[in-house]
């Protein structure tokens, strides 16, 4: 049985920071690592696991639930009533605070642009018009309010970014338990960078030996190497303010890789297509905007260096919603989103790959 959590670990490690941080519960448990044994044998590696973040929480698993465990504590204690974020029309982290805010009765609030169209696309409209985003589809100003809590995309700031340092120390917890070897490598995906901020970060304060590979899954003014580092820092400052024996890390266990992105936010590649296809061997669903390039790069990494991993360990952050909302979508009607909107739906579907 997985952890139950009942409060997070970076509490437990920084006790100082319990108080002054932030933080609601929103994740019941610790989410499970599993070892893949099929694809193990397929690409000739001893070691090789899956991050169940996909079952972060019952109402949506992925990513976005562990930084918004601090960011509507934060919210919620400035007295705000509605939250506004950002993202393209396809846009988990939109649909992950409409749910979440719903939870919390807080009014939630999208702002678009757009991005290729894809069936999952479609879907998360959907499941916008169903949890009662309000939506703002590219426009030139967004709402002003007192009471509105502006969460970056991607829920991206120090405070969220926390909730990914709490996961680095949740997978500390997890090989010191003797649920998985102590990772060499982990794969994730990186737009906004607080995921692969948080894990960068979090595996040195948890004195982990790992390596963090960054995936970009976003253009690169947004998604780079100097970002990530950047937003690393600022949590890091974030959490001194309130404990001021937490260590300055370095950053040579940090790699960013660019060539997997597509050239286009949301473009679906061939070797995303393809790696999306391989995880359904182990039973794992992925998208092709994030976690399929992330998984396409960790195979390239296993099968160029065949000799060198062999007996290291390798793991997969899985970042993406495993949760069915099919009979939801089912029961939406895209003439309920905003009339501009409508050609997402109209117009027929582009063949990628």
């Amino acid at each position: 049985m997985p952890e139950i959590r009942k409060k997070p670990l970076l509490f437990q490690k920084y006790p100082k920071l319990e108080g002054n941080v932030p933080w609601i519960k929103l994740i019941p448990s610790q989410t499970p690592v599993r070892k893949l044994s099929k694809l193990e044998t397929k690409f000739c590696i001893n070691s090789l696991w899956v991050k169940c973040d996909d079952l972060t929480s019952p109402l949506y698993g992925g990513n976005k639930s562990r930084k918004m465990e601090f960011i509507y504590a934060e919210a919620l204690n400035q007295n705000c009533r509605k939250v506004l974020t950002a993202g393209a029309i396809g846009s988990n982290q939109c649909v992950a605070n409409a749910i979440f805010c719903e939870q919390l009765k807080l009014k939630p609030i999208a702002v678009m642009i757009d991005q290729p169209v894809t069936s999952y696309v479609r879907d998360n409209l959907l499941l916008d018009v169903y949890f009662k985003n309000e939506i703002f589809y590219e426009k030139e100003t967004i709402p002003k309010s007192d009471d509105i809590y502006y969460m970056p995309p991607g829920g991206s700031n120090p405070i969220g970014t926390l909730g990914y340092v709490e996961a680095a120390l949740e997978l500390k917890n997890q090989v010191d338990n003797g649920e998985i070897p102590e990772p060499d490598y982990i794969f994730v995906p990186t737009a906004s960078s607080g995921t692969a901020a948080g894990l960068t970060l979090g595996v040195k304060l948890a004195g982990l030996k790992t390596q963090i590979h960054a995936v970009q899954a976003s253009f690169s003014s947004l998604s780079n190497f100097k970002a990530i580092r950047r937003l690393a820092n600022k949590t890091k400052l974030y959490m001194a303010k309130y404990d001021n024996t937490i260590p300055d890390i370095t950053f040579e266990h940090l790699h960013y890789t660019e060539e997997y992105y597509g050239g286009e936010y949301g473009l679906p590649t061939p070797e995303a297509l393809k790696a999306i296809k391989i995880a359904q061997e182990e039973n794992i669903s992925l998208e092709p905007t994030y976690s399929g390039k992330t998984f396409a790069a960790l195979l390239d990494f296993i099968l160029n260096n065949k000799k060198e991993i062999k007996d290291k360990t390798v793991v997969f952050w899985n970042t993406y919603n495993s949760r069915d909302f099919s009979n939801i979508i089912k029961k939406v009607d895209y003439y309920e989103l905003p009339k501009e909107l409508h050609w997402v739906f109209e117009e027929p579907l582009p063949k990628y790959g």
